[in-house]
């Protein structure tokens, strides 16, 4: 289990020093330097690794790309991760083709490992590959967001107040709750079809997800509110990221009813994002 927990805190972390290169030598050295790392990897065997780094790299990459273009934190977070998924999807596709291995077999092989180490949890102790197999769309994507989460909070840059306005006023769009809505359905409703239920169960994840991190920053909103700052800032963050996942996915869902913040914060935040970006340009 403790190779497991290494093994994400390794690509949450890889996160920093990837935002970091980009931001801090630009596009053309960051290009080169995550290709030629990349193809090192591979060269050497380690084609998992290869496609980690690669996949980090892009998806990294791509959002700062969309960032310096002034795309919202949403737009920038979704083309970035579906085109980061597409990588993984495509090379997969690929690397089983070339090594003449059925795809659900690859995938499985490499799944089994993960499968006795979660075993070793008394909660995921049923764990089978096939469910892992099932889950492991969603799993992708989530893990893609949590990454973004990390770089855009714990790295430090010139642009890091403004990120801070634009996180603390993260908003999904209206139109997202009909999302939510149709994956609930998918889930919940009972079909002569079990795939529907599946691919339900993978976009309500994936969405519980997205409005946890609108209802994060709705927390941390009331957090500022109560002027809690300091140790028990922390310690109330470590409680929401491990024990209160869907109480702060449902604080977020609720926000699209209800509305926490009230509009006349949103406006002065967003004549302060303004004058940051002319500020930094």
């Amino acid at each position: 289990m403790m190779g497991l927990a290494l093994s994400y805190a390794f690509v949450f972390l890889a996160a920093l020093p990837i935002r970091y290169m980009r931001l801090t030598f630009g596009r053309k050295t960051f290009t080169t330097v995550s290709v030629l790392s990349a193809g090192v990897l591979f060269a050497t065997g380690l084609w998992q690794w290869a496609l980690v780094y690669s996949s980090i790299s892009l998806l990294i990459g791509l959002y700062i790309e969309l960032e310096d273009r002034h795309f919202s934190i949403f737009q920038s977070s979704s083309v970035s991760v579906l085109a980061t998924l597409g990588l993984i999807g495509a090379s997969l596709v690929s690397y089983s083709q070339l090594s003449a291995v059925s795809l659900q077999r690859l995938l499985a092989d490499r799944v089994t490992p993960l499968m006795e180490q979660l075993q070793q949890v008394p909660r995921f102790k049923e764990a089978s590959v096939d469910s892992i197999l099932w889950f492991l769309p969603s799993g992708i994507i989530v893990t893609m967001m949590v990454v973004l989460f990390v770089s855009l909070t714990l790295n430090r840059t010139p642009t890091t107040k403004k990120q801070q306005f634009e996180m603390r006023m993260f908003r999904l769009p209206d139109w997202f709750i009909w999302v939510f809505l149709a994956a609930l359905g998918g889930t919940f409703i009972k079909t002569s079809v079990p795939a529907v239920s599946m691919v339900g169960l993978n976009l309500l994840t994936v969405v519980l997800a997205a409005y946890f991190f609108q209802g994060l920053a709705v927390f941390t909103y009331f957090l500022d509110r109560l002027a809690i700052f300091g140790f028990w800032r922390l310690l109330a963050y470590f409680i929401v990221f491990f024990q209160m996942f869907l109480f702060i996915s449902g604080l977020g869902i609720l926000d699209y009813w209800f509305d926490f913040r009230p509009q006349g914060l949103t406006n002065s935040n967003n004549k302060k994002i303004k004058k940051i970006k002319r500020s930094t340009k």
